[in-house]
């Protein structure tokens, strides 16, 4: 039995040295342990790629946001540095305009016509628009903008109170130094500079197919019209209330007088209210701006309930109602304000 084994086993060495089973099964063994291997490689290959993908991305953003903090920064510094400029001028004197005037259709619209005609070989000309609500240092690129503006206009220019934006002209000699606050709002903001100003803006408000609703709010004397082509009203209502005078005194007395006379004020505010609401109705869907005047809380009291679908302009204009000047309010409400540095 033993022998028997010897002989297969001498069979079993002489067969697989003579056929090359044995270097192929040792060849074998040798590949499958390379491509252990190298699967081993390509995970680590996977991971590390993985890894180097996230980095890259976190790199990408980590400069971005490095970028937009640069920036930020440059526009923040440039504002300081302009800021301490105009703070500087302030300090050596009060600021004032050359000439501040009203101006009506009319003579804006020649104004605008004599700004036209100015011309410069280089497009250093800068028309600046601001829109109603907005600010100077909220428009697009504004630390370029500033840059072409010094800092005594700019000082004047953040100086100015309008609730419709305004439109400012300005050359680098001073040749040309003026601003435009008009009686309607602007609804965008830009700057540009080009061999000519842009009048545009201003242009197409005053020639723009509107129709307003103004109330002029005064406690005891109120006034409400409507003009639907802006030349003359079509209708319109002065609302008078006996309201008391101011008491001079102190004590009992004069919390007393106080509370009568609120009470005169309240009554005035709802005629004015009634007054207001049936024009409103009467020419429903043909009014595009209510302008209010006179006293700016009694006029935001009075106009509380107006449909959001009429946009709201506050005017700046201060106006007596009286029997004589009726024809003369729409001309003093819609008036533009020309400031000259």
């Amino acid at each position: 039995m033993v022998e028997k084994e010897k002989v297969i086993n001498n069979i079993n060495y002489i067969f697989k040295k003579y056929s090359g089973k044995e270097e192929l099964e040792n060849e074998i063994n040798r590949l499958q342990s390379h491509i252990l291997e190298l699967e081993l490689d390509v995970k680590t290959a996977n991971v590390r790629y993985e890894k180097g993908a996230a980095s890259e991305k976190k790199a990408i953003a980590a400069k971005q946001e490095a970028e937009e903090k640069l920036k930020a920064a440059e526009v923040k510094l440039c504002t300081l540095e302009h800021e301490v400029d105009k703070q500087k001028i302030e300090a050596s004197g009060e600021l004032s305009f050359t000439h501040v005037d009203q101006f009506n259709k009319q003579r804006t619209e020649e104004f605008l016509s004599c700004i036209s005609s100015v011309t410069y070989l280089t497009e250093s000309l800068l028309t600046v628009c601001v829109a109603a609500g907005g600010r100077l240092d909220g428009i697009k690129d504004y630390e370029n903008l500033i840059k072409l503006i010094d800092s005594e206009t700019l000082a004047l220019v953040e100086k100015i109170d309008s609730s419709t934006g305004f439109v400012l002209f300005h050359s680098p000699d001073h040749m040309v130094n003026e601003l435009i606050v008009p009686p309607l709002p602007l609804k965008s903001s830009y700057w540009i500079t080009g061999n000519n100003f842009d009048i545009t803006p201003v242009i197409e408000l005053l020639n723009k197919d509107a129709s307003v609703c103004v109330l002029i709010a005064h406690a005891g004397e109120s006034f409400v019209g409507l003009s639907l082509d802006r030349e003359e009203f079509d209708s319109f209502q002065v609302i008078k209330s006996s309201v008391k005078a101011k008491h001079a005194k102190g004590g009992f007395s004069q919390r007393r007088f106080e509370r009568l006379r609120d009470e005169d004020i309240a009554h005035h505010i709802d005629k004015v209210k009634f007054s207001l609401k049936d024009m409103l109705e009467e020419f429903e869907g043909n009014i595009d701006y209510l302008i209010l005047a006179g006293d700016p809380q009694l006029a935001r009291e009075m106009a509380a309930d107006i449909p959001l679908g009429i946009e709201q302009v506050f005017s700046s204009s201060d106006i007596r109602i009286e029997k004589n000047n009726i024809s003369d309010i729409l001309k003093q409400i819609l008036i533009c304000r020309r400031y000259r540095f």
